[in-house]
C-alpha cells in the first residue's frame, strides 16, 4: 500500500518549469604523442567488440549489451514473453552470471530516452517491464527488476501503476529513484523514493527546498522532458536534463544518498527538433558542461554549489541536427570539451569557453572517445572509427566496423 500524499504541499517556486494551466579551425596545443596502448570497445545490440586503437585489430568480440559504467563487463538482456534472460560477461570473455527472471523486462532505455539502470559503480541493475508487455499483456503496470550484479542474482521485483519510470539507483542499492507522471501524457512530473530495503514507497516528494509554494501533488510538481543524464562514480548525485515546454532546459540534481534535489534552471540555450544538447562530467565531479554544438551554446556547473558559474555562446555550422547523435566527452585534465554537431565536432577550451575549431567537420558523428593522453579523439560514424589527431583536428586513419555500433568507449590502460 502507498503511502497517500497531502493534496496541499510544497512545490519548487520557478519549478524546474513550474505546470502551467563557422569559426576558423585553431589548432589546440600540446605536444604530438604516439597513441596510447588502450583499447576501444564497440557497443551494439549484436555484438560487443574490443580493439586495439592502433590498427584497430580485433581483440575479442563478445555479446552485444549494455557496458558497465565502470567498464568491466557487458549485460546482454534477452526478453521474451514469458521469461527474461540476463547475462554479463568481463571484457576478457569470461561469464559473470546467467540468471533468468519471470516476465519480459527490458533496459530503460527500450522504452524512450532514460538513464541506463545502472549504479554509478555498476553494483546494481535495474530493468523495467510496462505498457503490458508479453506475459503483461493488458496489464499496464509499471514493473522493476532488482539485480545485483556483484552477486549475480535478482534482489527483487516491484509492481507499481504505470505513471511511475525509472530515474536512479544507489550504489549500495538501498533506494530507488523514480519519476512519477501523476496525469498520463503530461509533461509534468514529481520525483519519489522507494526503499528497497522496506520495500515501500515513500509517501513524500522530492523537490527543491530552496523555494517552496504551496501545490497540488496530483498535477506534478515539476515541467519538462528527459533528454540525458550523468552521474559521477561516486554515486553522490545524479544529473538529469530536461526541457520544459517553452524550450528552455534545466538540469535536475538528485543528491542521491542526501535524498533531495535541487533544480539548476539558468542553463544556456533553447531546445529545438534539431538541437543537439549533451552533458558532460569532469572525473572528480566537480563540474558539469551542458553544451548545444547546433545553436552554440554552453553552461558550465559547479559541482558543489550546483550553480551555473559561466555560460557562452559559439559560432557553428548552423546545419540541423539529430538530437539523438548528441555525445560529449571531456580530456582527462579537463581544459577540453568535444561536442558532436550535425557535421562535425566542436572543439572548446574550457578555461575561457572559446570554440577553437572543428574536428572530423565532414562526418556525421554519434559517439565520442578520448585517449587518456588526449592526443586522439575516436569519433563512431556510419561505417566505422574516425581517428583524429587533435592537435590538428585532422583524421590520422579508419577503423572500418561496417554497420551496428551503437556507441565506442575507451579501456584504461
Amino acid at each position: 500500500m502507498f503511502g497517500r500524499i497531502p493534496l496541499a504541499a510544497a512545490l519548487l517556486v520557478s519549478a524546474c518549469g513550474v505546470p502551467a494551466s563557422g569559426v576558423a579551425s585553431t589548432p589546440t596545443s600540446h605536444p604530438t604523442t604516439p597513441p596510447a596502448a588502450e583499447r576501444l570497445v564497440i557497443e551494439g545490440e549484436q555484438s560487443t567488440q574490443i580493439i586495439e586503437t592502433a590498427g584497430g585489430r580485433v581483440l575479442a568480440t563478445l555479446p552485444g549489451g549494455l557496458l558497465s559504467p565502470t567498464k568491466d563487463l557487458v549485460v546482454h538482456v534477452d526478453a521474451s514473453a514469458g521469461k527474461t534472460a540476463v547475462s554479463a560477461t568481463d571484457l576478457g570473455g569470461s561469464s559473470r552470471f546467467a540468471i533468468g527472471i519471470a516476465g519480459e523486462y527490458k533496459l530503460p532505455s527500450a522504452y524512450g530516452p532514460s538513464p541506463s539502470g545502472f549504479s554509478p559503480n555498476s553494483k546494481w541493475l535495474v530493468l523495467v517491464s510496462r505498457e503490458g508487455n508479453g506475459t503483461y499483456s493488458g496489464d499496464p503496470a509499471s514493473r522493476f527488476a532488482i539485480i545485483d550484479v556483484a552477486q549475480g542474482k535478482l534482489s527483487q521485483t516491484i509492481t507499481l501503476s504505470s505513471r511511475f519510470t525509472f530515474d536512479a539507483i544507489h550504489n549500495d542499492g538501498s533506494a530507488m529513484y523514480l519519476i512519477e507522471h501523476p496525469q498520463p501524457g503530461a509533461t509534468t512530473y514529481n520525483v519519489r523514493l522507494y526503499d528497497l530495503r522496506a520495500n515501500l514507497l515513500k509517501p513524500d516528494i522530492i523537490f527543491d527546498k530552496a523555494a517552496i509554494a504551496q501545490f497540488d501533488p496530483t498535477v506534478g510538481l515539476m515541467d519538462g522532458t528527459f533528454h540525458v543524464s550523468v552521474a559521477p562514480k561516486s554515486g553522490d548525485w545524479s544529473y538529469g536534463l530536461y526541457m520544459r515546454p517553452n524550450g528552455k532546459p534545466f538540469v535536475h540534481a538528485l543528491n542521491v544518498p542526501g535524498r533531495y534535489a535541487q533544480c539548476i534552471l539558468d542553463v544556456a540555450g533553447t531546445w529545438s527538433p534539431s538541437s543537439m544538447f549533451s552533458m558532460a562530467l569532469t572525473d572528480d565531479g566537480s563540474k558539469l558542461y551542458v553544451v548545444d554544438a547546433v545553436v552554440g551554446n554552453l553552461s558550465v556547473i559547479d559541482g558543489l554549489s550546483q550553480k551555473v558559474t559561466r555560460t557562452a555562446s559559439f559560432r557553428t555550422t548552423g546545419i540541423p541536427g539529430d538530437p539523438r547523435s548528441s555525445s560529449a566527452v571531456l580530456s582527462r585534465d579537463g581544459s577540453r570539451l568535444y561536442a558532436i554537431a550535425a557535421r562535425g565536432v566542436a572543439v572548446l577550451t574550457t578555461a575561457d569557453l572559446v570554440l577553437k575549431g572543428w574536428a572530423d567537420p565532414d562526418r556525421v558523428a554519434r559517439s565520442l572517445a578520448l585517449s587518456s593522453d588526449g592526443a586522439r579523439l575516436y569519433a563512431l560514424v556510419n561505417d566505422g572509427i574516425d581517428v583524429v589527431d587533435t592537435t590538428s583536428n585532422r583524421v590520422l586513419s579508419h577503423l572500418d566496423l561496417g554497420t551496428g555500433a551503437r556507441a565506442v568507449d575507451i579501456l584504461p590502460r
